[in-house]
């Protein structure tokens, strides 16, 4: 008994000397996708604004492949200290569990959630040729020709795909999915009008719509956006039902101690309130959303695989 109560005193210590010691060293942010994209800017965005107040370097290591599962695991095998964290998202976390029988990590048990950063609304876009001015004529349309609007998305179970799926679901008609290896590779038809839709990050088209080269009906998310300010959300335009973003915050492995996971919330969420923060994400089309807690966060997480496993399976899409 006494040698048990000394090795829990020792555990206790040497978690509590941890916590008051961090950091004390170089903190990584492991991003499981390629250089210059939308994810990969959020991750150096609060790198740069943390290691400030952390008084250590926080740099960005991209670990892209296996359709983010690489960089995923490596972050839930990784020694739970807080100094290797993960961007994490709808398509690490949220999505995964109903795409994949098998994962070589759990969303849940395998991460120590921190916060969430950005919310990133679609915006529902069409070709020219598609009669529709506003988001009710395109639902109008849809009814009227059911099954001969087609949409296009970065692929089966690709965050552009669910969304198309949502707004299939709500307007209750047969709308076609297009699956293509990438957005661009969909957007380059979508322009060319071999496919009529995409329902799209706002920042991939966004040249293209105010070109005049597509048209933005609506944005999924609460509020208007400042780069489309022109564009209604969803609900002014008539559809309230139809409500989607992603998501992208960030966690620790799981066992991470409480203090740490705690350290980091607050720095994180300190950085993303600050105005050039929430300016840089404002114009590229993302919405600062920090969680209140890292339970809120971890709350949240279990919602969303809840939530996007129900659209996954109503949409009929087999697991891998």
């Amino acid at each position: 008994m006494a040698f048990r109560l000394a090795a829990a005193f020792l555990a206790l210590f040497a978690f509590t000397a941890l916590a008051q010691d961090f950091p004390n060293r170089r903190v990584t942010i492991i991003v499981p996708y390629t250089a210059g994209g939308s994810s990969d800017f959020v991750a150096r965005t609060v790198a740069a604004k943390i290691q400030g107040p952390l008084k250590q370097p926080v740099v960005v290591e991209n670990r892209p492949g296996g359709n983010a599962h690489i960089g995923t695991e490596q972050v839930a095998k990784a020694a739970p200290d807080g100094y290797t964290l993960l961007l994490a998202g709808m398509t690490t976390h949220a999505a995964a569990p109903a795409l994949y029988r098998k994962l070589s990590y759990d969303p849940i048990k395998d991460f120590a959630p921190i916060t969430n950063c950005i919310d990133s609304p679609i915006a529902v876009v069409s070709h020219p040729s598609v009669p529709a001015a506003s988001l009710q004529d395109l639902v109008a349309f849809a009814k009227a020709n059911p099954g001969k609007l087609n949409y296009g998305s970065a692929g089966v179970g690709n965050t552009l795909h669910l969304a198309g799926e949502v707004f299939r679901s709500v307007i209750g008609v047969d709308i076609v999915h297009v699956p293509y290896k990438g957005a661009s590779q969909a957007l380059g038809d979508l322009l060319g009008g071999r496919i009529q839709l995409m329902f799209d990050l706002p920042q991939t088209p966004l040249s293209n719509i105010q070109a005049g080269k597509l048209k933005a009906l609506a944005v999924t998310g609460n509020e208007r956006l400042a780069i489309l300010p022109s564009v209604p959300t969803a609900a002014e335009a008539g559809l309230p039902a139809f409500r989607f973003s992603t998501w992208i915050g960030l966690v620790a492995p799981a066992g991470t101690p409480a203090p740490v996971v705690n350290r980091l919330h607050k720095e994180i969420v300190a950085a993303l309130r600050e105005p050039d923060v929430k300016d840089a994400f404002s114009q590229r089309g993302m919405v600062v959303a920090p969680s209140e807690s890292p339970d809120a966060y971890a709350r949240f997480i279990r919602s969303e695989i809840d939530r996007l496993g129900k659209v996954i399976r109503g949409a009929n899409i087999e697991p891998e």
